[in-house]
């Protein structure tokens, strides 16, 4: 069984496809940046990429949300997923032996803001600029159903690890004594450790009975006040400060919603297919990442 992984050089993607490796697995590489990553295949959202030989298929390549929402980023965010899944498909469309299982990653903005509401993949999408990108992501990765393919739309929280953009923003400013609560801090964030992420996508690969919405998230939301109160506790560093929702609107404009938009999502059908989670709360995934 031979699994293919687009988006290889990015975070989710190195972590992926070590564990996989780990495991024994054979993998097939896909990147933007080839020189990068040794002996990956090229990847494009405009042309069609060479899938032979992949008998699965796990599509993490998309346009980083960081960064200033200009009209340009957000035009490259929505056709970064929307092209790049539509080509994928069409691959698969063309492909004289089809793959059993995409795996498309999606991610929690499809609920938009919805404040104490507890959230499941039964749950309908929500408003905003990062629900209409998931919508758009899902309903392309979707259209490989027609064509026999187990589709899995992995629809990610807030990612914690050591090598991850997050938290290498994050601990320093916290060892610094300048971290602090968001906004009001009663926003509801919905995370997961890396480990638990590509594990829940490997046994996507093993169990054929996952299909359809999936959220990726440990099963224990927090608030932004939990979680700087959390971080800043196991760092052993006060965190004084306080960002007002309107300061941070006014210098990030509309990516501020990243921080201030509240979900609180639950990992039900992982749990209902009993997946493990090695790090099922903040505490222990954030212990592993400082001291691990």
């Amino acid at each position: 069984m031979i699994l293919g992984i687009t988006g290889a050089s990015g975070f989710i993607g190195q972590a992926l496809t070590a564990e996989a490796l780990r495991e024994q697995r054979n993998v097939i590489l896909f990147s933007r940046h080839p020189k990068t990553t040794p002996e990956s295949r090229s990847w494009s959202d405009q042309s069609l990429p060479n899938i032979d030989g992949c008998d699965q298929l796990v599509h993490l390549a998309g346009e980083s949300i960081l960064g200033l929402w200009t009209q340009k980023k957000r035009e490259r965010i929505l056709s970064s997923r929307r092209e790049g899944t539509r080509r994928l498909v069409e691959a698969i469309a063309q492909s004289s032996r089809k793959p059993s299982l995409l795996v498309s990653a999606s991610a929690i903005g499809y609920y938009g803001n919805n404040h104490d509401s507890l959230l499941d993949e039964s749950t309908c999408s929500g408003n905003g600029f990062l629900a209409e990108v998931a919508r758009a992501w899902e309903e392309e990765a979707l259209k490989a159903e027609a064509y026999g393919v187990r589709v899995v739309l992995m629809r990610i929280g807030i990612v914690l690890g050591r090598n991850g953009t997050i938290m290498k923003l994050m601990i320093p400013l916290f060892r610094l004594g300048l971290g602090g609560v968001i906004g009001s801090g009663q926003q509801w964030m919905s995370c997961i450790h890396i480990h638990d992420l590509v594990r829940l996508i490997l046994q996507c690969c093993d169990d054929p009975s996952l299909c359809g919405p999936l959220n990726a998230v440990m099963p224990e939301p927090i608030t932004n006040a939990t979680f700087t109160k959390t971080l800043g506790t196991l760092l052993k560093r006060p965190t004084p400060c306080r960002i007002p929702a309107i300061a941070l609107r006014t210098i990030l404009g509309e990516l501020s919603t990243l921080l201030l938009n509240s979900q609180r999502v639950l990992p039900q059908k992982a749990i209902r297919h009993h997946y493990n989670f090695k790090y099922p709360n903040l505490e222990k995934a954030l212990t592993e990442i400082i001291t691990g």
